[in-house]
């Protein structure tokens, strides 16, 4: 009999570079990526670039297009606030602004996906939020004896939601279905903590 030791998975050297590469891959998998909008931006901007160089090229060049004289278009554009409606250039301004502040707040604001870390010492687990809402559903479904159907459960960035859905004059202890879940979740350790929230439906199911 060959004795074969080999090191225990579960003991895994941590320290602050550890750290650091699984907070980087959680937030990676936890928040949507930005790409589209700064594409987006780019290609605004780099068009928006490419007719300033384009008109200003052909005013030094003492050029025109076809049916299109630069310095015309350049004095108009100059002039133009001048020559229209107010409304016209405030609705024109605040159709910009509102595009500005869009893509600012692509820019900021974490763009959050259905997601939620778990405490691991060994690796970075990620869970999507409908996997949450099972098990916070199959835990109050345990603790209440109901139906496989009888409760819904909904994740929120903060907060778990279980819709509890019994058959007509069935009474439901939602007090031991909150306690089951959030048992539950107390076990997994999601990150951001959840609080767990249970509802009897006041209106009970007619089963055919």
């Amino acid at each position: 009999m060959t004795d074969r030791s080999f090191p225990d998975p579960r003991v895994t050297p941590a320290g602050p570079t550890h750290d650091r590469v699984y907070r980087r891959i959680i937030r990676r998998e936890t928040n949507a990526s930005r790409a589209g909008a700064v594409v987006v931006a780019m290609l605004v901007a780099l068009v928006v670039a490419v007719a300033a160089v384009f008109a200003a090229a052909l005013v030094l060049l003492d050029q025109r297009v076809p049916g299109i004289d630069p310095r015309d278009v350049v004095d108009g554009a100059v002039g133009a606030p001048e020559g229209l409606d107010t409304t016209i250039v405030i609705g024109t301004a605040a159709i910009v602004a509102l595009v500005g502040l869009v893509f600012l707040a692509q820019g900021l604001l974490p763009q959050r996906r259905p997601r939620h870390a778990m405490s691991s010492d060994r690796l970075a687990v990620v869970v999507d939020d409908e996997v949450l809402a099972s098990a916070a559903a199959r835990a109050a479904r345990s603790a209440t004896r109901l139906g496989p159907d009888a409760a819904v459960g909904t994740v929120g960035r903060r907060t778990v939601d279980v819709v509890l859905r019994p058959a007509a004059g069935v009474d439901v202890p939602a007090v031991a279905a909150t306690e089951a879940v959030t048992a539950e979740f107390a076990a997994i350790e999601a990150s951001p903590a959840l609080a767990a929230r249970v509802r009897v439906q006041p209106t009970g199911r007619v089963d055919g």
